[in-house]
Order: C-alpha cells, then sequence, then structure tokens
C-alpha cells in the first residue's frame, strides 16, 4: 500500500506542474503573468525535490494545504458547508489563529515543501491581515476563495502586485443562480468586480458549485466564454455536498456527475482555461485525496484535519509544529484504510463515511 500511496503522490506531483505550465502557456500573450508561471513552474518542480526528500525520512507532506482561516462571513448562502459545520461544532466560539502563528505556519509550510495553500473561510478577506501575510510567500501559490464583495480598489491593486494570490470568485451561474443562493443582487456586484480586474495582470479564477439545479447553466460553454472574455482563467468545479440537513435535493446526479468529468476533457481542449473538478478530478490519483494524500486542512483554530468536510483532528498547530502535526496517527489511519474511501451521493467519501472517521479518534494507533 505504501508503493501505491508514493506511486500517486508522484503522480499528483507530476499533474501540479502540468497544470501550472498549462498556466504559462494560456498568458503567454500577457507579458504580465507569464514570467510569474515560468517562475511558479520551477517553484513547484522545486518544493516537490523536498517533498520527496521528507518521503524517504518517513514523513509524507502533501503538496496542498487548505487553509480556513476565519469563520466569520459577510453573507448566508443557502446550503453553506462552512456555516453548517461551524454551528454544529460549535466553532463560531473558536478563537481564530494569530497573524504571528499563521505566518509561522506558512513559514514552515514553505520549508517542509507545501507549495500551494488554498485560503477558505468562512470568507477570508474579512482578515484584512491576510495579503500582508501571504506576501511573505512568494513561492507559494495561494487560490483565495471569496465571495469577492469585499474587494475593493486596494484589493484590486494587492491582486496585481501579488500573483501568486489567485482570487477565486464564487459564482452560481446567472444572475438566478447566483441570486437565489448568494442574495439578491450579487450576481451583478460580482460581474462588475470581476470587470474591475480585466487587464490587470491578474489570474482570476471563478468557483462554481454544481448542483443538480444549476448544472445546466453552469456548464454552458456560452457562460464559461464569457467570464473568459472577461478576464477568468481558472475554474473550479466544486459538487455540491449535503453538509445542511434538507439540502440532499442540490446533489448533482450520478449522470450529471460522469457527464461532468467529460466535459473536463473537452473543456480542456476547447478554452483557454484551467478547468479543475472536485471530487471528479480525485478519480485518476486513486480516490480520496484526503488525510495528507494530497491534501490536508488547517482549521480557523488551527486544528489539522483530514478535509474541510471531515472537521475532526488529534492534532492542534497551536501546541504542534506542522512537521509534528503531519505524523498523527488520525491522518495516518485514514491513509493506511483508503480502501474504505469511494466516492458516494454527493461527491465526498469522508463526509459519506463520517462516522467511521470520527470512531478512528477513540481507537488506539
Amino acid at each position: 500500500m505504501a508503493e501505491q500511496a508514493s506511486l500517486y503522490a508522484r503522480l499528483f506531483d507530476r499533474q501540479i506542474v502540468t497544470l501550472f505550465r498549462d498556466a504559462w502557456r494560456i498568458t503567454l500573450q500577457d507579458p504580465s503573468l507569464a514570467p510569474f508561471f515560468l517562475r511558479t513552474v520551477r517553484a513547484q518542480q522545486k518544493a516537490a525535490k523536498k517533498r520527496q526528500a521528507w518521503e524517504k525520512e518517513g514523513l509524507h507532506v502533501p503538496p496542498l494545504l487548505i487553509a480556513s482561516v476565519t469563520s466569520q462571513c459577510n453573507l448566508n448562502c443557502k446550503g453553506c458547508y462552512a456555516h453548517a459545520l461551524a454551528r454544529a461544532f460549535h466553532r463560531e466560539k473558536e478563537q481564530e489563529m494569530s497573524s504571528e502563528r499563521l505566518h509561522s505556519i506558512l513559514e514552515e509550510a514553505h520549508q517542509l515543501g507545501i507549495s500551494i495553500v488554498m485560503l477558505a473561510g468562512g470568507e477570508p478577506l474579512v482578515r484584512r491581515d491576510l495579503m500582508e501575510i501571504t506576501a511573505s510567500y512568494p513561492e507559494i501559490i495561494f487560490p483565495l476563495f471569496t465571495n469577492g464583495l469585499l474587494i475593493d480598489d486596494a484589493l484590486v491593486q494587492r491582486f496585481t502586485a501579488q500573483k501568486n494570490v489567485v482570487p477565486v470568485i464564487s459564482l452560481e451561474g446567472y444572475a438566478d443562480d447566483t441570486d437565489k443562493r448568494r442574495g439578491k443582487g450579487v450576481y451583478a456586484h460580482l460581474r462588475k468586480i470581476i470587470g474591475r480586474m480585466e487587464g490587470k495582470g491578474i489570474f482570476l479564477g471563478v468557483s462554481l458549485t454544481v448542483t443538480r439545479e444549476n448544472f445546466d447553466a453552469v456548464t454552458e460553454e456560452g457562460f464559461l466564454k464569457d467570464l473568459i472574455s472577461s478576464g477568468a482563467r481558472v475554474f473550479f468545479f466544486v459538487e455540491y455536498v449535503p453538509v445542511q440537513e434538507g439540502s440532499e435535493e442540490l446533489i448533482p446526479t450520478e449522470g450529471q456527475r460522469l457527464a461532468l468529468r467529460q466535459l473536463m476533457a473537452d473543456l480542456r481542449k476547447k478554452l483557454p482555461g484551467l478547468f479543475i473538478a472536485f471530487p471528479g478530478d480525485e478519480a485518476e490519483f486513486g480516490g480520496c485525496l484526503s488525510a495528507g494524500r494530497g491534501f490536508v486542512h488547517l482549521s480557523p483554530s488551527g486544528a489539522l484535519e483530514p478535509c474541510p468536510f471531515a472537521p475532526y483532528s488529534d492534532a492542534s498547530l497551536l501546541q504542534l509544529s506542522l512537521k509534528e502535526a503531519l505524523r498523527s496517527d488520525f491522518l495516518r489511519q485514514i491513509r493506511e484504510n483508503h480502501d474504505k474511501l469511494s466516492e458516494m451521493a454527493g461527491g465526498c467519501a469522508l463526509w459519506a463515511n463520517r462516522e467511521w472517521v470520527a470512531s478512528l479518534l477513540a481507537k488506539p494507533s
């Protein structure tokens, strides 16, 4: 099993480098972005060598860290997993990591070879210290998943200067679908914000939560072309996970999920953008990439967890170093029992098997 895990890790490393090479190719006409992505390819290769060196010493370091830097948000979207989990696990009352601790975690992540840190929340831009913190780590790529409503002219200037921070704005499709989930007038406002970033040398992303209701809208080629013409270059298609009870009707059908995988391959050939499906793209890496196989999750309070949809932990980065926490018995048990995790209805194997995941915390290693 260890040899197979190592094989998938190398495959994932190569896929990451390929992704940034593709980013370099689609920005060749932009003199402000192409050199940055060429440097990024080299930095990703360097980071992969660091991770491989740690692997030889018995420490598995994933290339990706998902960091939920706050539980606070300025919206209350229908079916929001972050709000639902925060309420269920009483996270609204937890103290969030200080700027100093977040700094030190990112410094250690860089030294260990973690080369991509996805910034999430809540709404990460609620933390006004975030752009200053990320500026210290130019070799790390920070996709910043945001509802976009806090982006002002000052932040646009920061994104222009800090090309390693990739703003990824959440949409649900056109105005009807977006406003239905996020609030009246949100879509129109976000299109204005996207317009402000056009032509500024910003590698703009869009996150599309794929539901049974909006599947046709978010996968429509005309919709995607329109966003590309406005400057969007990377698209994340995230299958809806029914964390909130009563929202199961939003789960994409099995036919839609299969169609989404084929669509990713087609779009990559036809359109000048990067197209990433989650968790659909995990299949080529042997399934679920959580618990360190491909990524780990950092909670707002500093707990190192398998995934945002599995808020369980035996390691706090308020007491442990990142290196120590990555040796977690809990994370190791999930990786070693990977055969128990297969994609279920709703797309998230960990969420579907959450009772089993929680039971591992009570077992001796």
